[in-house]
C-alpha cells in the first residue's frame, strides 16, 4: 500500500451528526450512546476521491431531476468485471435496482409462488428469512456446519432438501457473517445439484471486493451451466457508498432477467439514484488502486485482531475469515449466557457489535465484529472486550 492510501485510511474520521446508523443510532438500538461502534457493515473509511469530484461536479448542475442509466454506467461495470475477475458480461444482462437486499426480495418474487420452497443457509444475513416469510413462501433451512476446519456447507442436507422440491436457493458469497469464501468447487457442486433438480440459485455477492483469502474470487456467472444462476452485486459496500442506493442485478437467461425485470417495474423501483449512477460509475472507473488498499488494510485489522483475541482473549474463539471486513466471534467459551454477554458488551465494554441472534438462533454465542475502521478503534474496542471478560472471571 502507497503512503498516499495508508494515510488516506488511517485518518480518523468523525461521522456523527452526519445521520450515520452505525454512530448516530447507537442509542436507539443498544440503549445508550457513546459506544464504540463496530456494528452496521459499512466503512469508516472516505470513498475513492474520483467519486468525490464526481459527485460534486454533478451537484453543481442545480437539476435533480428523473434520470436514467446510460451505457457508461453499464460499460463501467463490465470493466471492474472484466479486469478484477476476469468475467465476461452482456449489458443486456444488468438489470438494476435499489439495493441487493430489495434484489433478493424482487427475485423471490418474481421467480417463486407463495408456499414455494426457498432454501437460505443459516448463520446468514437475516433479510433472506425476511425475503421468505414476508412474501409467504416456505422457509428451508441448510444449515452450515462448524467444524474444526471452520464452517462448511452440509452437502448432504442440501441434496436431500433440493429433492424435496425447493425452487429457490439463495446463497451468500462471501458468506455474511461467518467470512467464507466459497471455493469454485464448492459453488459448482451447489449449481450442479441446483440444475438436477429443477432449482434457480441467486446469489448475493455485495461483499466479492472483499476476498482476503489470496485466491482469485468466483463469480457465480463464470460457473459452468450458471444460465439459472442470478449475480447481485453493487459498489456500494465496496466504496462505502450505502446511502447511494445502488445496485445490479445481472442475469444471462433472458425468461429469468425478464420475470425479474417486470417485478422490479412493478414495485416501480426502476428509476435510478442520480448520484448513485454517478458513483458507481467513477468507482469502477478509477477505485483499482482504493479497492486493493483497502483490502490490505481489512486484511492488517484482520490479523492484528486475531492474534490479539489468541493472546488476550482466549475465552473468545475466533479464525481469520476468507471475505468481508466481518469478523464472526464465537464467544461461547466466555461461560456465560448469549444475553449476558451482549449485555456487558454494551455497559461495560462500551462497545456496540452486531448479536449473532441477528443471523438465526445458529448464531447463539456469537457476535460480529466490523473491522472496517482505523486500526486505533480496532485495538480500542479489543482492549474493552479484553477488559469485560476479565471481569467476568474475578
Amino acid at each position: 500500500m502507497d503512503s498516499f492510501y495508508r494515510e488516506y485510511l488511517d485518518a480518523a474520521m468523525d461521522r456523527s451528526g452526519t445521520n450515520c446508523e452505525k454512530w448516530d443510532r447507537c442509542g436507539e438500538h443498544f440503549g445508550r450512546d457513546g459506544l464504540i461502534p463496530m456494528w452496521v457493515a459499512d466503512m469508516d473509511f472516505p470513498t475513492v476521491p474520483a467519486v468525490v469530484d464526481a459527485l460534486v461536479a454533478r451537484a453543481k448542475h442545480p437539476i435533480y431531476g428523473y434520470t436514467e442509466n446510460g451505457a457508461e454506467e453499464k460499460q463501467a461495470e463490465i470493466g471492474w468485471l472484466r479486469r478484477r475477475y476476469g468475467l465476461e458480461v452482456d449489458p443486456e444482462w444488468i438489470l438494476y435496482s435499489p439495493g441487493v437486499v430489495d434484489s433478493i426480495f424482487f427475485c423471490v418474487r418474481a421467480l417463486t409462488q407463495p408456499g414455494d420452497r426457498v432454501l437460505i443457509q443459516p448463520p446468514v444475513y437475516g433479510p433472506f428469512y425476511r425475503a421468505v416469510e414476508l412474501f409467504e413462501r416456505t422457509l428451508v433451512e441448510n444449515p452450515l456446519r462448524h467444524t474444526d476446519a471452520g464452517w462448511e456447507m452440509d452437502f448432504e442436507d442440501l441434496e436431500r432438501k433440493l429433492a424435496a422440491g425447493v425452487k429457490l436457493v439463495i446463497l451468500c458469497n462471501p458468506h455474511n457473517p461467518v467470512g467464507r469464501v466459497w471455493t469454485r468447487d464448492e459453488l459448482q457442486r451447489v449449481v450442479d445439484v441446483a440444475n438436477h433438480y429443477g432449482a434457480i440459485v441467486v446469489c448475493d455477492e455485495i461483499h466479492a471486493d472483499f476476498n482476503l483469502s489470496g485466491s482469485k474470487h468466483t463469480r457465480i456467472l463464470s460457473l459452468e451451466n450458471s444460465d439459472r444462476c442470478v449475480m447481485l452485486t453493487s459498489a456500494t459496500k465496496s466504496f462505502n457508498l450505502a446511502g447511494l442506493r445502488q445496485s445490479s442485478v445481472i442475469i444471462r437467461d433472458a425468461e429469468l432477467r425478464a420475470q425479474v425485470r417486470a417485478e422490479i417495474g412493478r414495485s416501480h423501483a426502476d428509476t435510478p439514484n442520480i448520484f448513485g449512477a454517478i458513483a458507481q460509475t467513477a468507482a469502477y472507473n478509477s477505485g483499482d488502486a482504493w479497492m486493493d488498499a483497502v483490502v490490505e488494510y481489512v486484511r492488517e485489522n484482520r490479523d492484528f485482531a486475531v492474534e490479539f483475541i489468541r493472546a488476550r482473549i482466549p475465552e473468545i474463539s475466533c479464525a481469520p475469515q476468507d471475505g468481508t471486513y466481518l469478523m464472526w466471534l464465537d464467544c461461547r467459551g466466555a461461560g456465560v449466557s448469549h444475553e449476558a454477554f451482549f449485555r456487558a458488551l454494551v455497559e461495560e465494554a462500551g462497545v456496540a457489535l452486531n448479536s449473532g441472534l441477528d443471523y438465526g438462533e445458529a448464531g447463539r454465542g456469537f457476535f460480529r465484529f466490523n473491522l472496517a475502521t482505523q486500526r486505533s478503534r480496532v485495538e480500542e474496542a479489543l482492549v474493552n472486550i479484553e477488559r469485560m471478560v476479565r471481569g467476568m472471571h474475578r
